[in-house]
C-alpha cells in the first residue's frame, strides 16, 4: 500500500493507525514535501489526504480507504458493524467529522488572522462545534461508545480528533474531564503513540 498524506492530519492518522492494527504494509508519501505534493497533485483531483493506491486501486477519503482496507483484511481489533449499531455508529462518525472539519477552519482562520466571530457563518460554526461536542460527551460510556468497551471507528475518529485540537491548540479538550479520561485511555495504545503528531 501506498499512502499520502502529512504526519499532522487526523484523517490520515486514522488510515495508518488501520493499517497498523491490520497488520498491512504501507509506504508513507508525505505530502509536505515538494515532491510529495508534486506526486499528489497529478495523481488525485482533488488534492486532499489521505489518497491510498493499493491493488492496482487509487481511493481517496478516509471512509472509503477504510471500507477497502476491512474488506481486504477483516476488522481485526475493531469492533464490528452489526446491523443494530451499525447505523449509531456512523451518526457518530459523521458529527465528529462535521466537528473536526470546522476546528480545522477555525485552525485556518486563525493563521490568517480572522476572528472566528467576524461573520454569522464563523458564529454559527464555533457554536456548532460546542452542540457536537456536548452530544459526544453524553454518549460516551467509561470511555466507549459502547457497553463492549472494543475500540470503534467512531472511538478512532474522536481520539484523531481530539488529539489534533489539543496538538493545534484550538480548543482546550483536556480540560474537560471526560475528553481527558478518553484521550488517556485511548492514548495508551501502541498504534495511537506511534502515530502521534510529530513535536
Amino acid at each position: 500500500m501506498k499512502l499520502f498524506g502529512s504526519y499532522t492530519s487526523p484523517y490520515v492518522r486514522r488510515i495508518r493507525i488501520i493499517a497498523m492494527e491490520l497488520g498491512i504494509p504501507f509506504t508513507f508519501i508525505d505530502t509536505m514535501t515538494d515532491a510529495g505534493q508534486k506526486e499528489l497533485r497529478e495523481k488525485s483531483p482533488l488534492w486532499k489526504v489521505p489518497y491510498m493506491e493499493m491493488d492496482g486501486e487509487t481511493i481517496w477519503d478516509s471512509h472509503t480507504i477504510t471500507d477497502y482496507l476491512f474488506q481486504k483484511s477483516g476488522t481485526g481489533p475493531f469492533r464490528g458493524g452489526e446491523l443494530s449499531s451499525r447505523w449509531r455508529d456512523a451518526n457518530l462518525h459523521t458529527a465528529i467529522d462535521q466537528a473536526l472539519d470546522n476546528a480545522i477552519l477555525l485552525f485556518y482562520l486563525h493563521k490568517e488572522g480572522i476572528p472566528s466571530d467576524s461573520a454569522p457563518y464563523l458564529q454559527k460554526n464555533a457554536l456548532r462545534i460546542s452542540s457536537i461536542l456536548d452530544y459526544l460527551k453524553r454518549e460516551l460510556k467509561e470511555n466507549y461508545f459502547t457497553t463492549e468497551k472494543k475500540l470503534g471507528l467512531s472511538e478512532l475518529a474522536l481520539y484523531t480528533s481530539l488529539d489534533w485540537m489539543r496538538f493545534r491548540a484550538v480548543l482546550p479538550v483536556e480540560e474537560d474531564p471526560i475528553f481527558k479520561s478518553f484521550l488517556a485511555e485511548h492514548g495508551a495504545r501502541e498504534s495511537f503513540q506511534k502515530t502521534a503528531p510529530p513535536g
